[in-house]
């Protein structure tokens, strides 16, 4: 064994309280990159095989093309996968190239995956572009696989009408936003470790300067110093690595099951999985950590020399005059603030632990409520159902939903209602504001017209309608709102009023009918439309969604006011078939919407399902909460994952203000003889060390806010640009309580680190 092994050896023999520090602080940082990053391959593994095995792993589907359209887009340059359905079948054939059956010429299913998830919204415009689909072409053509897309944090994927062609849109990208998050954790965590095993190493060698010293001055080389320091930090850097790496494996399967127990109302198991690149990832950080908190404290070791280890005095510095804090602190406050001042260094390494703690706290607490912010914001239906009917298969819908009751316990509330969109004309013109001209149609008698959404509610809705707006029964309600998208490049919506009297408002409902020199139009119903309007911006309950599902004027009537209407469209249908009346297009015939509110969305999801499937009913089904319970599901994981990781920080941190403690205290224990034979008492210098914690908590509080309010801000810019929050988020109340209580955690430590203070003889 070589000279600096056996020296290493013997070094970390006589100081086994410091070698066992640095292997705890490097065993605890090991734990917080290596389950943190194995944290999030596992989840991420088991959502996507969940995805994959359920749902594919495609993101856009288009459905009725024809052999030329599908010639047309396959060798587009970001498709990574295309697959193809052929006349409805279950089997999905992937193609490569001109790898496309000639035979089939029609009704082809395209299912895409594109290289670039987050660009799924300009890839499938290009695609719609592409195949020169109308808006109302793509409603019923495409489709986005929503499951996927919120994996990856795109939420309320949809399409929009820019001059009645379609254009993709999503509303909220978290999918930036995460991937930096994991970058800013580990780079947090990776800063965190540097900091706290470089102190440890620091202090181990402080503590063996004296040595250092002697082996200089008898000839040992710098060469030699350092091999000496790196082969101890190999052993213990090994040492640590070792016992994390355990600890991180019991400590990621018990997470894991942690998380199983929230994921209980939903199909989703998540195991660990060992994922060799990510391992690899995680040790290199390690690694580097270690290698780069050891070299400096190796190289100041190396460059030691006898005469400067006596004098020590490099690090003191005397500050003359004294502030005006001083002047106002007790004696006790002023030797506090001396001391800070004089020996800076030891003081910055506990304030950076401080600061590293709080920092963190904040942003992520923060991050977290706005998710939860953003959660609600997004979820724009009040029910979690909606089924829909064609009332002329005889499907007796309300035996299975009665039946789900009976079967399952759990009480749902359903309501009924039909809805149609269609082109309304107006009269007298100026009831509509100039705000909607981007939705007005003008004619060659000047009339104008405006597209609006007719809904036909069952009595009971109707009523509890009528009575939340004070209105009488028989009224017409007009939820007063039109949408604008802002912005060329970003969506958000912007609301406005569309009518500004109902005074003396006449509505007919009408056939456009467009040429190129003039606009014409014909009256289906001028009688069941009007009614005593009344305008109002608020909306019954479950029909939260009309105001950002059309982003036009809704109007709101008795279902056999309704049944009337769609009497007379049916006769105007007989005698001009080719005409287009209605511009919310479905597949029923006679459809029946059905809103359902129940207990447990997924349950009730998996009940319609199977009585779809055993039945062979055509019910069409859209569950509108699965998503947001998924996206709370989510939150509460993240928050779990986040909750984990900044205790761990926390016990770091304070392993490692312990451990600068009681050398700090080791290294004074002559200061503290010193003031006792001046007359100070243990209470005395008791008093010194909490004012220098103190002092400390109150710096690094300071510079945690100041930190992170540029945080917080580059986070809510980035936030804006997805969705419009109504207010700040900020959990202020939650972090004065854990602030409160890192600084009573820290004075305990003080506290009780300055107990052997009472044992020290006047030698």
């Amino acid at each position: 064994m070589k000279i600096e092994a056996k020296l290493s050896y013997k070094s970390r023999k006589q100081n086994k309280k410091r070698t066992v520090y640095t292997i705890i602080s490097i065993a605890l940082c090991t734990f917080l990159i290596v389950t943190t990053i194995m944290l999030i391959t596992s989840i991420k593994n088991g959502i996507a095989e969940k995805i994959t095995s359920q749902n594919n792993d495609y993101h856009f589907i288009i459905k009725n093309l024809s052999i030329n359209d599908v010639t047309k887009i396959k060798n587009k340059e970001y498709i990574d996968k295309l697959f193809i359905q052929l006349n409805n079948k279950e089997e999905l054939y992937e193609i490569k190239q001109s790898d496309i059956p000639l035979s089939i010429k029609e009704n082809i299913t395209v299912y895409l995956k594109y290289d670039n998830i987050k660009k799924v919204d300009k890839y499938s415009t290009d695609m719609m572009r592409t195949l020169n689909l109308s808006y109302q072409d793509a409603e019923e053509k495409c489709e986005f696989n929503q499951k996927v897309l919120n994996l990856y944090g795109l939420i309320d994927t949809s399409l929009v009408n820019i001059d009645y062609l379609p254009m993709a849109q999503v509303r909220v990208n978290f999918s930036y936003l995460l991937d930096s998050m994991i970058i800013v954790i580990l780079f947090i965590f990776s800063v965190l470790s540097i900091v706290i095993l470089y102190n440890s190493f620091l202090i181990t060698i402080n503590e063996r300067k004296k040595q250092y010293a002697i082996l200089t001055s008898i000839g040992a080389t710098e060469s030699q110093i350092i091999k000496i320091v790196f082969f101890e930090t190999i052993v213990v850097g090994i040492s640590g690595i070792l016992i994390g790496s355990v600890i991180s494996y019991l400590g990621t399967e018990i997470i894991l099951k942690m998380i199983n127990q929230i994921l209980i109302p939903t199909s989703y198991h998540f195991r660990l999985i060992i994922d060799a690149k990510s391992i690899f990832l995680a040790l290199f950080i390690i690694i580097a950590n270690i290698y780069l908190s050891a070299i400096i404290p190796g190289i100041k070791a190396s460059s030691t020399s006898i005469m400067g280890e006596m004098k020590n005095n490099k690090q003191i510095k005397q500050k003359k005059k004294n502030s005006i804090i001083e002047k106002i602190l007790p004696v006790e406050g002023r030797i506090a603030l001396k001391n800070t001042r004089r020996d800076k260094n030891k003081y910055k390494v506990i304030i950076m632990l401080f600061v590293i703690c709080l920092t963190s706290y904040i942003v992520v607490n923060t991050y977290i409520s706005y998710e939860k912010e953003a959660a609600d914001l997004i979820n724009e239906y009040d029910i979690d159902a909606e089924l829909t009917v064609d009332l002329t298969s005889k499907i007796d819908y309300q035996s299975i939903l009665n039946n789900y009751t009976t079967k399952t316990g759990k009480a749902i509330v359903y309501t009924e209602y039909k809805i149609m969109g269609t082109e309304i004309k107006v009269e007298p013109e100026s009831a509509l504001l100039a705000n909607g001209d981007f939705l007005i149609k003008s004619y060659e008698d000047n009339k104008k017209s405006i597209q609006m959404v007719i809904i036909g509610l069952e009595d009971k809705t109707y009523n509890q309608y009528i009575k939340k707006i004070n209105g009488n029964y028989g009224d017409h309600i007009i939820y007063n709102k039109g949408r604008v998208l802002e912005g060329e490049n970003e969506f958000i919506y912007k609301y406005y009023p569309v009518f500004n009297t109902k005074d003396n408002l006449k509505l007919t409902l009408i056939d456009p009918i467009y040429s190129e020199t003039k606009n014409q139009y014909k009256i289906i119903d001028d009688k069941n439309v009007n009614g005593n309007f009344i305008l109002t911006e608020e909306l019954v309950n479950g029909y939260k969604e009309m105001k950002n599902k059309f982003g036009v004027p809704t109007i709101f009537i008795k279902m056999d006011t309704y049944n009337k209407i769609e009497k007379n469209i049916n006769s105007y249908y007989l005698q001009n078939e080719d005409s287009i009346v209605e511009w919310i297009s479905h597949d029923a015939i006679e459809p029946i919407h059905i809103k359902v509110k129940c207990e447990d969305i997924f349950d009730f999801s998996s009940y319609i399902e199977e009585i779809k499937e055993k039945q062979n009913v055509d019910i069409n089904t859209e569950y509108y909460s699965i998503q947001n319970e998924e996206k709370i599901i989510y939150i509460n994981i993240l928050q779990l994952i986040l909750g984990i990781i900044i205790i761990t920080t926390i016990v770091i941190g304070m392993t490692s203000a312990i451990n600068i403690i009681n050398a700090s205290l080791s290294e004074r224990e002559h200061e503290f003889y010193l003031l006792t034979t001046l007359g100070a008492t243990s209470k005395n210098i008791k008093k010194m060390l909490i004012s220098e914690c103190i002092y400390m908590l109150l710096k690094a509080t300071v510079i945690s806010i100041i930190l992170s309010i540029p945080i917080i801000m580059i986070m809510t810019k980035y936030l804006e640009n997805v969705i419009v929050l109504s207010k700040m988020a900020i959990p202020i109340s939650n972090i004065c309580i854990f602030t409160s209580l890192l600084w009573g955690i820290s004075l305990l430590v003080v506290f009780y680190s300055t107990k052997w203070i009472k044992s020290i003889k006047k030698d």
